[in-house]
């Protein structure tokens, strides 16, 4: 009879315990996806911030690394000094950027560079944020060519045990040759 009372009681104990587990873990991941979807939101945001700034002009269409990309809502194209590795502008030459979400994974922001000889940036396609579902480029001019202002806005989201974790950012780009 004791050996049974045991048995019932050690049995509950261990339910307990897998039940705070199984609370703990979702939590966690939970939390981990929070994590990732607001440091991806913030740090995208970041990264077409900072470089836009050094740029000279939004670019109206232009082909960067062998790919043809044309300004719009979804698609920034910049045109930025070439830089050498002194850090001294090259004067004449150009570096194009491209920001745009992914064809075949929309999800995927990327960044495509097309560095001009001497520059130091790398050319390449580099992978901005993942877990996206907007990003929306505004502009202070319909021509985009003359904007002087760029307005970034992005969502990444993700589902994870069965609750969507929404994460927001924005940025407002003014370029300094205007």
């Amino acid at each position: 009879m004791e050996a049974i009372t045991v048995i019932g009681i050690m049995t509950m104990v261990l339910v307990m315990v897998d039940q705070v587990f199984a609370v703990s873990y979702d939590v966690f991941v939970k939390q981990a996806a929070r994590t990732d979807n607001e440091t991806g939101a913030v740090l995208a945001t970041r990264n077409i911030s900072d470089l836009a700034r050094g740029a000279s002009a939004v670019e109206a269409s232009a082909t960067v690394d062998g790919t043809a990309y044309v300004t719009s809502s979804s698609i920034l194209v910049l045109k930025m000094p070439t830089v050498d590795a002194s850090n001294d502008i090259v004067s004449g030459s150009y570096d194009y950027i491209a920001f745009y979400r992914d064809g075949s994974d929309a999800t995927k922001i990327y960044s495509d560079t097309e560095a001009a000889t001497g520059s130091k940036r790398l050319t390449g396609k580099k992978l901005v944020t993942a877990n996206n579902l907007i990003l929306t480029f505004r502009y202070n001019d319909p021509d985009v060519s003359k904007a002087s202002r760029v307005q970034v806005y992005l969502v990444n989201t993700q589902t994870k045990r069965a609750t969507t974790l929404t994460t927001k950012a924005w940025t407002s780009i003014h370029f300094r040759n205007y």
